[in-house]
Order: structure tokens, then sequence, then C-alpha cells
């Protein structure tokens, strides 16, 4: 029985969508095993360019995988000093930060509750909120996150240094996969290309925005200037989420440590802007062609990863994101729909009538 083209291709979508809906939901059950198998293939992919410039070189593979351990070990122990210093310095001044929060955040609570007419159930000058109480509440919690970090971080590294023993085969293995077919083995190049560009850039700005934010934070005598500034690096690999994310936080923060409402204003604006011009104007210049993903297809890919694999998916999320779409241009099948994740180009908005 011969069923019409219609009905094919209703069939063939809704098997689409089942797949993914499967796909997602085991890399979602799995993501204990997931998220630090595609973090470590991320960072080999990354050092791929510079392995193959160590092989240019007629350097040993193991001399520039001892030199990669050298430079993470490195990296590793800065990121460690940063945040030992900073919960140091958390653990002398938590008496003054929590009576400063209290003192701040609690009147506006109450102003709030009038406004709106709730009854005060308590005492008259009991406090709303107890942030000593809900910070000694959810330390178990933070605990347990660290935990579970510290396994996914040592997890990360023994997958990356399986990749790594290997990352300068992935061409061999690609060209043995494809029978040496040309367009898959310049569709990789292109991918590791593109990833690598990003990341770059990604990092260049991200230090800047780290700088910027440190300085700022300093300027205006707000404690733990370091741990800003190292939190806005991070935090700024999270498409639009982290550095919103992060100024939020900062701001909340500067609310409790600096007392002036004029100086609390120029310090949230500072943020704001350096966020905006950062994000809005100084990556997508150095991003240029290398990047032409339209900004609903970046907020849809985050929603998903986030949702699959939390925080990781979205740092994640931009990597997957552009790997898919220069598979899906690929193929023909699919290439209108990478087409619809590309940016609209200058000259096609504009029309003449």
């Amino acid at each position: 029985m011969d069923y019409p083209v219609k009905d094919i291709k209703i069939i063939k979508i809704s098997l689409i969508i089942i797949a993914s809906v499967v796909v997602m939901f085991v890399l979602r059950l799995f993501a204990f095993i997931f998220i630090p198998l595609f973090l470590a293939l991320f960072i080999a992919l990354l050092f791929l360019p510079l392995l193959d410039w160590f092989a240019r070189k007629n350097i040993p593979n193991w001399l520039g995988l001892i030199f990669i351990v050298i430079i993470s070990t490195f990296l590793i122990g800065i990121t460690i000093k940063v945040f030992q210093k900073t919960a140091s310095e958390l653990y002398y001044s938590k008496n003054e930060i929590i009576a400063s929060a209290n003192e701040k955040i609690n009147p506006i609570l109450i102003h709030i509750r009038d406004y709106i007419g709730i009854q005060n159930q308590t005492s008259e000058n009991s406090s709303l909120i107890d942030v000593a109480k809900l910070v000694e509440e959810h330390s178990g919690l933070v605990i347990s996150k660290v935990g579970n970090f510290i396994t996914g971080f040592l997890m990360t590294l023994f997958f990356l240094s399986l990749f790594l023993t290997g990352a300068n085969l992935f061409e061999v293995y690609i060209r043995r996969i494809s029978n040496d077919d040309k367009n898959i083995i310049q569709t990789f190049r292109n991918i590791i290309n593109t990833l690598f560009s990003y990341i770059k850039v990604k990092f260049f700005v991200s230090v800047l925005t780290g700088l910027a934010y440190a300085i700022i934070v300093m300027s205006f005598g707000v404690k733990f200037a370091l741990f800003w500034g190292f939190l806005a690096f991070l935090f700024n690999f999270i498409q639009y989420i982290g550095p919103i994310t992060v100024s939020a936080i900062l701001i909340l923060f500067g609310f409790v440590e600096i007392d002036s409402t004029t100086s609390l204003f120029v310090f949230s604006l500072l943020l704001i802007a350096t966020k905006v011009i950062m994000g809005g104007v100084v990556e997508p210049i150095l991003m240029g062609k290398s990047f032409k993903i339209n900004t609903i297809s970046i907020l849809i890919s985050l929603s998903i990863w986030g949702f699959i694999f939390g925080i990781a998916g979205l740092v994640l999320a931009i990597p997957i994101t552009v790997f898919l779409k220069m598979i899906l241009e690929r193929i023909p099948a699919t290439e209108q729909l990478a087409k619809m994740m590309s940016t609209i180009p200058q000259h096609t908005k504009k029309k003449s009538h």
C-alpha cells in the first residue's frame, strides 16, 4: 500500500520529534556521565590546534601533553587560590556582612509588607529574614553541590586525559569513517576552526569583563573585588544569562556594602554599562562572520541544554549549537533549518520598495 507524500512527511517529522525527546531524556538521565564527557571532548578539541602545532614542529606528543598538563594545573591552582582567599575573607567578615544585610534588607521587606497590607504575625521588632539562619540552613546544600562539582571535575579530567592522548588522531578517524570524503573532512576542520575562534573571542571578552568588574568593585570599596572579577570572567561564558546573573548578584551585594544611594546607583550603572558594551558591542564585532547564529536560536539552545545539563549545559549550549548548525548546513534535507538558525544578513534586511 502506497502512502501519500504528505503522510510520509508527517510520519518522518513525528519520528524525529519522538527520537529527539528520547535522546533528551537519556541525556538528562545520564547527565552525570555525559556532562564530564562533553566538557572533556570540548576542551580536547580546543587543544587540538596546539597539538597540531607541536606535531608540525616535530615535538613529541607526550611532551605536548605534559605542557598542556602544566598549563591546566597552573590555571586550576589560580582558581583554587582565588576561591580559597575569598572563603577565608568571607569567614572572618561574615558577621559584619550578615548584620549589614539584616539591617538593610528587612526594612525594605517591612515597607513592602505594609504597602500591600499584609499583617505581621510576629513581634514588631523581629526581622522578616534572618540572613544568618538562612545561610546556616542552606550550608548542607552548598557542601553537597561542592562534592558533586569535585566528582564531576575528576571525571572530566579522566575523560580529558583519554581524549588528549588521541586528539591528534581525530582527523585520521574521520578519514577512515568517511572513506576520505573531502566534504566531511572539511566540515570537521571548519567545526574545529569555528569553535577555536569562538573560544578565543569569548576568552578575550571574558578577561576584559572580569577586569572591568574587578576595577569597578575595587573603586567603590566593595569587598572581594578579585573574586567578583573572576566570577564575572567565568559567568561570561554563559551567553546572555551569565553576565545578567553576576551583575544582579553583585548589585545586591553592593546594596549591602555601599551606604550612599548615589554611589550605589553609579555602581549599578557602571556594571550594566560594562555588560552592555562587552556583550552588545565588543563581542559581536570580534565574532564577525564566524558566529552567525540568531538570538532566538541561542535562547532556545540555552533553554534546552540548560534543562538537560544544568549550568554545564548553559556553558556548552553555544558550542553545541555551532556544531549542530554546521552539520545541518551539510545535509540537503536540513539546510533550510540551518538557515533559520543563522542571522539575517544586513543587505537582505532592507529591500527597495
